[in-house]
């Protein structure tokens, strides 16, 4: 998911994650922002070893079923992101499972450049408390002295694939993710991709450092918040 005013990421997705604009700046009257959906759909929130091939970067990713979240503006499928945009809207908005999109990446009628996928990454919470652990951190390749990675892959919406033979078992599915220069959200406390990849995130703007949460409401995060929390009390009310 991801925030452009990002765009959970992250979640991610993070990333490879799904990540949305700032709500308050929506139109009354727009297109919904965020649709939520069930089922089956690529992860890519831990894929930090993308690699660039040609304009895009290919993540391996994980294959989730659980309740996921679309952020409309980032749907690749062209007839399908006009449908959801005209029928699930601010004024009219979209329950659970009733947006478009959701039956297309359901039945695997998710079409890209003229490539039908059955396979779609899109932005959910599986694993979210393990990638706080450390702290996400800013990453500004313009900023003096920065020695992190220059580029980051965004998989908002990516049409996917499933290996025959996965290097690794637990990333099944291969997505096709859009290339960024620009500020991100290094994941566990780095900037830098690994085995000499780069990492799966959505841009600095989508996430509060200083509260360790996003900025914008997402769906269902505050049950997950409180999932990560640690056991204990709050102070008493003053």
């Amino acid at each position: 998911m991801r925030f452009h005013s990002a765009g959970l990421l992250v979640l991610a997705a993070l990333a490879g994650c799904f990540w949305p604009q700032k709500q308050a700046g929506a139109a009354a009257g727009g297109p919904q922002l965020l649709v939520v959906c069930t089922g089956w759909h690529a992860l890519c929130s831990a894929s930090p070893d993308c690699r660039i091939k040609g304009a895009k970067a290919e993540c391996d990713c994980l294959r989730v079923n659980e309740t996921h979240i679309v952020e409309t503006s980032e749907i690749q499928d062209d007839g399908v992101k006009r449908i959801t945009m005209e029928r699930c809207t601010d004024e009219t908005p979209c329950a659970v499972d009733e947006a478009p999109v959701c039956e297309a990446i359901r039945s695997g009628n998710y079409e890209v450049e003229n490539i039908r996928y059955e396979w779609v990454s899109t932005y959910s919470y599986r694993g979210w408390c393990g990638l706080l652990q450390p702290p996400p951190v800013p990453c500004d390749p313009a900023a003096a002295g920065y020695t992190g990675d220059r580029q980051w892959a965004i998989c908002d919406a990516a049409p996917c694939t499933e290996l025959a033979d996965p290097p690794d078992p637990e990333r099944p599915l291969r997505c096709q993710c859009r290339v960024m220069l620009t500020s991100f959200v290094g994941a566990n406390g780095t900037c830098t991709g690994r085995d000499g990849g780069i990492m799966s995130s959505f841009p600095v703007e989508a996430w509060d450092f200083g509260k360790n949460t996003y900025p914008e409401t997402m769906p269902g995060y505050e049950y997950v918040q409180a999932a990560c929390a640690p056991l204990k009390s709050d102070p008493p009310p003053p």
